[in-house]
């Protein structure tokens, strides 16, 4: 039981709330609302300038009609018509409800694809199930991945798919979060054979998913071996959720960590490289615009997936600012395309790119040919 006086600083705490009600969840939920709070802060202080080293070549003689470019997609037989993801963010608690349901109205008018946050505390609660089931609700035609952590059961796996009726399921890998949070998982044992089963037993596409450390060729290579069709790298650069919790510490701030993982264009250039031709692959983690969007594609990408960015515009502009700055990305994307001569993703991905910098010295270092 954790000590009434530390309780006491958490806002809005009234102890008389204490009788009855499952302390675990309570916790979460503040942890969760704590999330959000400073990752808000932290976006601030993002560059977001992750691609600043790539160069999309221009083609002076392209003869692309805009209005005829295709920005559809395919992830494993999942038919997207534009690559832009909305990504996991939150949900569980009634202000991850009003903004999940935000996000699924501007998915259903933008014909988006969107991922919910981690639903282990609905399958804890049914009463925190209606923040997720919201996005089927306000978008009941549209593509939706239910999400779970790499320790969860296979029951827990089809719950979670079956409670918004997904279209697909992420499951997602924050060793980094969970060491660093006081609270957090220390145990990793069982990761993979966990990852094997809810793929043996699900009936929808599963997503292996970074939170924002990046992944490496090594371990997309393990997880193509086992079944894994669909990738989505989460970078770092983007949301840093060491860096959160570091800000939920009150002493004893790990700040020596913050700069840990593979940034996302290296891990990105990495998992093409090794196993794109295997798997389709989605890069996530610090995109800014659509011509991050483009780049990204370029280098091999399927899509590309914003949570961060769209969640600080949605809670400090509104809804209507983040419908338009999709559209902008939308649109962004589309110039790119023209000015490169691509009518559709497939072409995109055929154009060359430059890569300088520290990640043309990453994957020089890597050993992978450019």
């Amino acid at each position: 039981m954790i000590k009434k006086k530390k309780m006491m600083r958490i806002r809005g705490f009234n102890p008389l709330f204490l009788r009855g009600i499952d302390m675990s969840n309570y916790l979460r939920k503040t942890r969760k609302r704590e999330h959000i709070k400073y990752s808000l802060l932290l976006e601030k202080k993002l560059h977001r300038n992750n691609f600043n080293d790539i160069t999309l070549l221009h083609n002076c003689l392209t003869q692309v009609n805009i209005d005829e470019i295709d920005i559809s997609t395919d992830l494993n037989g999942l038919k997207l018509k534009n690559p832009i993801i909305i990504n996991a963010m939150t949900g569980g608690f009634y202000e991850a409800k009003i903004i999940n349901g935000e996000l699924a109205k501007i998915a259903s008018r933008l014909g988006l694809a969107m991922a919910v946050g981690s639903q282990k505390i609905a399958l804890d609660d049914p009463l925190c199930a209606s923040s997720f089931q919201i996005v089927r609700k306000y978008n009941p035609d549209g593509i939706v991945f239910a999400n779970i952590g790499s320790d969860a059961s296979v029951d827990d796996a089809i719950k979670a798919v079956e409670m918004i009726k997904a279209d697909a399921l992420q499951i997602h890998l924050n060793a980094p979060q969970e060491i660093v949070m006081r609270e957090g998982r220390k145990n990793f044992k069982g990761t993979l054979h966990n990852i094997k089963e809810i793929v043996k037993n699900v009936k929808v596409p599963v997503i292996i998913k970074e939170v924002g450390f990046g992944m490496a060729m090594e371990e997309a290579e393990i997880l193509v071996q086992n079944g894994i069709k669909i990738i989505d790298i989460g970078g770092a650069g983007g949301t840093n959720f060491i860096a959160i919790e570091n800000k939920r510490r009150s002493t004893k701030a790990l700040m020596s960590l913050q700069d840990w993982g593979i940034p996302t264009p290296a891990s990105l250039i990495e998992v093409v490289y090794r196993v794109g031709n295997r798997a389709d692959i989605i890069c996530s983690g610090g995109l800014k615009n659509g011509l991050d969007v483009a780049k990204s594609i370029a280098l091999g990408a399927k899509a590309a997936a914003f949570a961060g960015l769209f969640l600080y515009i949605l809670l400090k502009r509104g809804p209507l600012a983040l419908l338009r700055y999709i559209i902008r990305i939308k649109r962004e994307l589309m110039f790119t395309m023209a000015m490169s001569g691509a009518k559709n993703l497939t072409e995109l991905r055929k154009r060359p790119v430059i890569i300088e910098g520290k990640t043309y010295n990453w994957v020089k270092n890597r050993g992978i040919s450019i």
